[in-house]
C-alpha cells in the first residue's frame, strides 16, 4: 500500500497537481517567503537528479572511441576545414561563452538565420538544430561543412584536406580505416540540389556513384568524430546538483549549496511557474519542441516555421540515422518510424537544456531576449502574438511577480556546472590519440 501511494504521489506531482508545491498564497509577495522544500517537493526532486550517464549513440560506432574523440577534438578547432581557412566549429561554439557565441544570430562566413545553440550536454539530445532537422549529433556536425554561410566547404575539398595533411591522414586511418583513392577526384565538389549547372555540382557529377559514396563517407566520418568529442561537453556538479545530493543522499536540507532565492526559485520551477513540464528531468529538457508564443522580430525570417520545416527537411536528409551512412539503421529507424508532419508543429522550436544556461545569452531560437530576466518575464506575461500556431496552454496559466522572476533567475544561475578542463577548451597539439 505504501508503494502504491508513493507512485501515485509521483504521478500527481508529475502532472502539476496542486499541493505538490504547496505554500501559503500570501507568501508569494512576502520578502520572507519560506524556502524549505515540502516532503512532496523533496520527493519530486528525485526526478530531477542526478544527471544520468550519456545515452548510447548506436548510429555512430565511434561515438565513445578515444581515437575518434581525440580526432574530433582537434577538428572542432581546425579552421582549415572551412573554405577560406578561418572558420571552425569553435568560431560559433566558443567554450568561454557556454559553447555558443554571444551573438543574436550565428555568424560563420556569413550570418545565419538563427541563434547558435549551446553544445552543453548535446550528447543527451534526441534531435539537433532548433527545428530538429537532424536526428543525430553526427548529422548536425556534418551540416556546417557545406553550408555556404557557415564553413562554406565541400566534401571533395574536405577529403583532400585530410589526405594532404600527414597527421590528419594518419589519425583518420587509425580511427576509421583507409582513405579512398582520390587521385582522379576534382579538388572541389558537392551536390547542389536545384542547381545542376553549379560548378561544384558538375564536378560532383563527374564522379561515379561509388566515388561519390566514398567522398560522402569521409565527410560523415569527420562528423562522427566531432560527435564523439561533443559528447564529452557535459555540465555536472552545479550548486543545484550539490544541493540535491546533500538533501536526497545525506538528508541535509540546510546544506548551504543554494541561496534562499535559488531555493524559492526551485519551488517555483516545480510549482506555480510550471517550468518543469517542458524543462523536465535531470537534463532540464523534455528533449522535444514547444511553441512558447513568440512573435516576429525584424532580424528573423517571418516564414520560418520551426519544427514543421525541420521534419520536412529531415525526411530529405541523406544523413538520417536510418540511412546508408548510419552504423545501425535499424536503431535509427525507431525514432523516425512514427515521425509525421502536423499543423501543431508550426511555431514549435526545440526545448533546450537549462544546464549552464546563464553562460550563453541571448536566449531563444532567434536570440530574442538579451538576459535571463527578460526570458523569464516572457513566460510570466505572454503578451506576444505568435507568428505561427498556438502557444502552449500552460503559458496562459502563469503569472510571475518581479520578485518571482528574480528567484527563478537565481535558480537558473545555480544550474551552472563546474568548468571543464582547460585542455578541452582549446585545440590539442595533435589529432593523434596517445593511449
Amino acid at each position: 500500500m505504501v508503494r502504491h501511494d508513493l507512485l501515485q504521489l509521483i504521478l500527481l506531482c508529475a502532472v502539476g497537481v496542486a499541493g505538490c508545491a504547496s505554500e501559503d498564497p500570501d507568501s508569494r509577495e512576502r520578502g520572507d517567503r519560506d524556502v524549505s522544500l515540502t516532503a512532496e517537493e523533496t520527493l519530486f526532486l528525485r526526478t530531477m537528479w542526478p544527471l544520468p550517464a550519456l545515452p548510447p549513440s548506436p548510429t555512430n560506432a565511434y561515438a565513445d572511441d578515444p581515437w575518434a574523440i581525440q580526432l574530433g577534438h582537434y577538428l572542432f578547432f581546425e579552421p582549415e576545414l572551412s573554405r577560406d581557412g578561418d572558420v571552425s566549429c569553435a568560431t560559433c561554439h566558443i567554450p568561454d561563452l557556454g559553447w555558443s557565441d554571444g551573438l543574436r544570430l550565428g555568424e560563420g562566413i556569413e550570418q545565419v538565420d538563427m541563434h547558435t545553440p549551446s553544445l552543453i550536454n548535446a550528447g543527451h539530445s534526441r534531435w539537433s538544430f532548433w527545428d530538429g532537422r537532424c536526428d543525430t549529433l553526427w548529422c548536425q556536425a556534418v551540416a556546417p561543412f557545406e553550408d555556404q554561410r557557415e564553413m562554406g566547404s565541400n566534401r571533395l575539398r574536405l577529403a583532400h584536406t585530410i589526405d594532404g595533411d600527414p597527421e590528419l591522414r594518419r589519425a583518420y586511418i587509425e580511427t576509421f580505416g583507409p582513405l579512398p583513392d582520390m587521385s582522379d577526384w576534382p579538388l572541389d565538389g558537392r551536390p547542389v540540389p536545384g542547381d545542376p549547372t553549379h560548378e561544384e555540382h558538375q564536378a560532383w557529377a563527374s564522379l561515379n556513384p561509388e566515388q561519390q559514396h566514398d567522398a560522402s563517407t569521409v565527410m560523415v566520418n569527420l562528423g562522427k568524430a566531432l560527435e564523439a568529442f561533443e559528447r564529452t561537453i557535459v555540465s555536472r556538479d552545479s550548486p543545484f546538483d550539490r544541493f540535491a545530493e546533500a538533501l536526497l543522499v545525506d538528508g541535509d536540507p540546510d546544506n548551504g549549496h543554494l541561496s534562499s532565492a535559488a531555493k524559492r526559485g526551485l519551488r517555483l520551477f516545480i510549482g506555480d511557474a510550471q517550468c518543469h513540464f517542458c524543462h523536465a528531468g535531470p537534463g532540464f529538457t523534455n528533449r522535444e519542441f514547444a511553441n512558447i508564443g513568440l512573435g516576429g522580430r525584424d532580424w528573423l525570417d517571418p516564414e520560418e516555421r520551426g519544427r514543421l520545416d525541420g521534419v520536412i527537411a529531415l525526411w530529405d536528409n541523406p544523413f538520417r540515422g536510418d540511412g546508408s551512412f548510419s552504423d545501425d539503421p535499424d536503431a535509427g529507424s525507431i525514432k523516425l518510424e512514427n515521425l509525421a508532419t502536423t499543423g501543431e508543429q508550426a511555431g514549435q522550436f526545440k526545448v533546450p537544456t537549462l544546464r549552464d544556461v546563464a553562460l550563453h545569452p541571448p536566449y531563444m531560437h532567434g536570440g530574442q531576449f538579451e538576459t535571463l530576466e527578460a526570458a523569464v518575464e516572457h513566460y510570466g506575461t505572454v503578451t506576444e502574438t505568435p507568428l505561427f500556431g498556438h502557444r502552449e496552454d500552460l503559458l496562459t496559466d502563469v503569472s510571475l511577480t518581479e520578485a518571482e522572476v528574480q528567484d527563478l533567475v537565481a535558480f537558473l544561475e545555480a544550474l551552472t556546472g563546474v568548468p571543464l578542463s582547460q585542455t578541452m577548451t582549446r585545440q590539442p597539439e595533435s589529432p593523434l590519440f596517445s593511449p
